[in-house]
C-alpha cells in the first residue's frame, strides 16, 4: 500500500502555503499524483430578495466574485511554480451550502486529503470541513496547522500514534502505514488501557503487527487523569518532548442528524495542534 493519489484543499487563507509545502513533500516521497481543489462561493439570495435587487447589481456582484476567484487562482499558481510542483488543478463555483460536500466528493478519489486547521476566531466551517471530509468520504485526512510546519520542516520522520485499541485508532494506523513505513521512528502511545481492548501487554499486539509491515515502533503506556483535556494534553506533551512531526490518531465523533461533532479528545487536539495530524474514521 502507498499513497498514489493525493488531494490538497487550497483556499483564500494564508495557511494554504503550509498545505502546499506538505503536499509537495508527500508527492515527492510517494511519487504520487497530486490534485489541488479550489472552490469559490457563489452567493445565492432568497427568491423574495431577488425580486427587489436590480439585475445589474446581481451581475456586477457575480463578476466581482469571478474576478476575485481568478486572482486567487493566479496567486496559487505562483505558489505552485515557486515550489516546482506538478499539480492537477480543479476549480469550480459552488453555493455555500454545497462547499463542504464538494470537497468530500473530491476526497473520495484520493488516498489522502490534506486540509488546513481552522484559524482562531473563525466560524465552525473549518471544523465541519474536516469532519465531513473524513466521515463523508471514508478516507483519511492530514490536517496541517495554520501556524505552518514544525521546527525542521519535516513531516512523518518522527511519528507519535495515539492508540486505544479501538476500531477508529486501528483504522488510522492502517491508513497511515505508508507514512509509518517511511518514518525514522514511531512511538505507539497507549493511555489508560481498557480491559478487553488489548492483550496482556497493551499496545504490543499492534506493535508486532506494524513491525511485520516494516515499521520501526516502540510502545509507551501511561496511566493518568481520564478527562478528555487531560488525555489531549498528555498527547501534546509527548509531541513537544520528543520532537514529533506527525501525530496519527483515530477520529471519534457523534452524529447529530446531518451535523457531525468530533469527540472531546479529538477536538482538543484539533484546537491545540502544533504538528500535522493524520486522522481516520
Amino acid at each position: 500500500m502507498s499513497y498514489k493519489s493525493l488531494l490538497v484543499h487550497v483556499d483564500d487563507r494564508p495557511s494554504t502555503e503550509a498545505r502546499l509545502d506538505v503536499a509537495r513533500m508527500l508527492q515527492e516521497r510517494f511519487d504520487a499524483h497530486l490534485t489541488a481543489v479550489y472552490l469559490s462561493v457563489d452567493v445565492v439570495m432568497p427568491g423574495y430578495m431577488m425580486e427587489h435587487v436590480p439585475s445589474s447589481v446581481l451581475e456586477a456582484a457575480a463578476e466581482e466574485r469571478k474576478k476575485q476567484a481568478k486572482q486567487r487562482l493566479a496567486e496559487i499558481d505562483t505558489m505552485l511554480k515557486r515550489r516546482h510542483m506538478t499539480v492537477e488543478m480543479r476549480s469550480e463555483s459552488v453555493i455555500a451550502t454545497d462547499y463542504i460536500d464538494r470537497v468530500a466528493l473530491h476526497a473520495r478519489y484520493a488516498d489522502l486529503t490534506i486540509l488546513g486547521q481552522p484559524e482562531p476566531g473563525t466560524d465552525d466551517a473549518g471544523d465541519l470541513l474536516i469532519e465531513e471530509t473524513m466521515f463523508g468520504a471514508g478516507r483519511p485526512v492530514l490536517v496541517v496547522p495554520y501556524i505552518g510546519l514544525p521546527k525542521g520542516g519535516k513531516v512523518g520522520s518522527k511519528v507519535l500514534a495515539a492508540y486505544d485499541g479501538g476500531r477508529e485508532a486501528t483504522r488510522a494506523l492502517v491508513d497511515a502505514l505508508p507514512m509509518l513505513k517511511t518514518a525514522d521512528t514511531v512511538k505507539l502511545l497507549v493511555i489508560n488501557p481498557k480491559p478487553g481492548r488489548h492483550g496482556e501487554a497493551p499496545g504490543h499486539d499492534m506493535a508486532r503487527y506494524l513491525a511485520r509491515h516494516g515499521v520501526k515502533v516502540e510502545v509507551a503506556v501511561e496511566k493518568m487523569s481520564t478527562s478528555d483535556v487531560g488525555i489531549g494534553d498528555a498527547v501534546l506533551n509527548h509531541i513537544a518532548e520528543n520532537d514529533i512531526d506527525l501525530l496519527v490518531m483515530g477520529a471519534y465523533g457523534h452524529s447529530r442528524l446531518r451535523e457531525l461533532v468530533l469527540g472531546g479528545v479529538t477536538r482538543h487536539i484539533m484546537g491545540h495542534m502544533t504538528v500535522p495530524v493524520l486522522m481516520s474514521h
